[in-house]
């Protein structure tokens, strides 16, 4: 589908964005593309991020149509741009690019008839709400219900589990197996496995990838609140509660009865001890190792994890320590 971007542009122009520079009437876009590849029938963006190659950027792309951060066009003050392209400044770019799509590429547009692949395994009892999507050899369980729009991958097992509205599961991902938990008997020394009679509750709106395992309760539940995004290759154990808007990010393993609060992002390959919890608005850091509870907005790193400005100082001192040790580089 082609878009004249004339039609682009008056439709940002109605959502009060700036528009600066010329519009070329005979451009047509069909896509967006990162802008060090997009070409002239591409919509692309610009954002902080690039800040420093952004002028190049700028006059080498090929594309005609550049969202282009807000805080980027004052500090470069960008009275004059390449000839024939045109500038859509924007509060967040990123979020335009979404709208964009939303409103002329259908991203995103649910599948209101809903589809199940003749292979899925679905038990007799399982509540399906309207609008769900089960893909190929997926299996759903006795005793689950799938809200309105659900999307479930296929490979993907759910048992013991209630899906709201809108969630989406990805390929080959576990939802509602048994925890790893075991308590080791004293007349024999033996592990026995303790009982789980709790359910997976994931709330709407909820994204979950692909590769992922999230457990069912013991005796309690196992609590995905509304707008949580997990991604691929992630451990969710038993008991676990994750907050509202949170996301778990790839290789993350979060262990049995952790508490995240909302609004927490959990960098990849981090660890989170059992029974931690971790406030809301809390950052754990890339590969961080979490065994003690985290403070609200607090910024954990390293391992063991610590507050960012003690890891920043550990850092600090070690570089000292290595340059006492070694003498000053040379020249």
């Amino acid at each position: 589908m082609m878009i004249p971007i004339g039609a682009i542009v008056a439709w940002f122009d109605g959502r009060r964005n700036q528009i600066v520079g010329e519009i070329d009437d005979s451009v047509q876009i069909f896509a967006p593309r990162a802008i060090a590849e997009a070409k002239n029938d591409h919509i692309t963006f610009a954002t902080t991020k690039v800040r420093k190659e952004f002028e190049s950027l700028l006059h080498s792309t090929e594309s005609k149509l550049i969202l282009v951060d807000k805080q980027l066009f004052t500090d470069f003050n960008l009275s004059a741009i390449p000839a024939g392209k045109t500038l859509i400044v924007s509060q967040d770019p990123k979020a335009d690019i979404i709208a964009f799509c939303a409103h002329f590429l259908d991203f995103q547009k649910l599948e209101e008839t809903g589809s199940i692949h003749a292979s899925a395994e679905i038990a007799a009892d399982v509540i399906l709400g309207k609008g769900v999507n089960i893909g190929a050899f997926a299996v759903i369980g006795q005793g689950c219900k799938i809200g309105d729009y659900a999307t479930i991958g296929s490979g993907t097992s759910i048992n013991n589990a209630e899906l709201g509205r809108y969630v989406e599961i990805g390929t080959n991902s576990a939802i509602g197996g048994t925890g790893f938990g075991y308590a080791k008997m004293k007349d024999s020394d033996a592990y026995t496995q303790f009982p789980h009679y709790g359910r997976v509750l994931i709330h709407d709106c909820v994204s979950i990838g692909s590769n992922t395992c999230i457990d069912r309760g013991s005796l309690s539940d196992t609590v995905i609140e509304e707008g949580v995004k997990i991604d691929n290759l992630v451990h969710i154990a038993h008991n676990v509660k994750i907050g509202r808007n949170s996301l778990v990010i790839a290789c993350s393993m979060v262990a049995g009865s952790t508490v995240i609060g909302e609004n927490c992002w959990i960098a990849p390959s981090s660890t989170i001890r059992n029974a931690v919890v971790i406030g809301r608005n809390a950052t754990v850091g890339l590969a961080a190792t979490v065994t003690k509870d985290v403070e609200e907005n607090q910024t954990v790193m390293g391992s063991p994890g610590m507050d960012m400005a003690d890891f920043l100082d550990l850092r600090k001192a070690q570089k000292a320590a290595i340059t006492a040790l070694r003498g000053s580089p040379k020249e």
